[in-house]
């Protein structure tokens, strides 16, 4: 069935064809006039290329620049992950600098207060000790 419809098809596309044909030679316009130009002037570049082309030297060339851009865009996927690492790590950085900068200013009020006692038991200390004889004449 399927072979009919296409034999069949053929036949009205091939008889439709002539009726154009016939058409245009006696009416001396031409259907479609503008896309059929179109259409004949890619058809007529394509062979000129089929015929003119080096393949195996296009696809050589065109392989080289698919690598280049390939390696290309990898050096740069990758120089933008490090740079993303980069900030992580400054921003880590920083972070802990202004957290360590916030210890060494933090008031250390008890480390204050036993030096402070400390030296206050050192002068009571001083104080209630005899002085020495050489301690004397200075």
């Amino acid at each position: 069935m399927i072979q009919l419809t296409l034999i069949l098809l053929s036949l009205v596309l091939a008889v439709g064809f002539g009726v154009m044909l016939t058409y245009e030679s006696r009416s001396g316009a031409r259907l479609f006039g503008a896309e059929r130009s179109a259409l004949d002037a890619r058809v007529d570049h394509a062979v000129f290329i089929l015929t003119h082309i080096d393949f195996v030297a296009f696809v050589r060339e065109e392989g080289k620049h698919l690598l280049a851009r390939i390696g290309h865009d990898s050096a740069h996927l990758v120089l933008q992950s490090v740079r993303a690492v980069e900030r992580l790590l400054t921003r880590i950085v920083r972070a802990l600098r202004a957290h360590r900068a916030q210890r060494e200013e933090a008031p250390r009020e008890t480390s204050r207060a036993f030096v402070k006692t400390l030296s206050d038991f050192k002068g009571d200390l001083a104080a209630s000790r005899p002085k020495e004889i050489g301690e004397l004449s200075d």
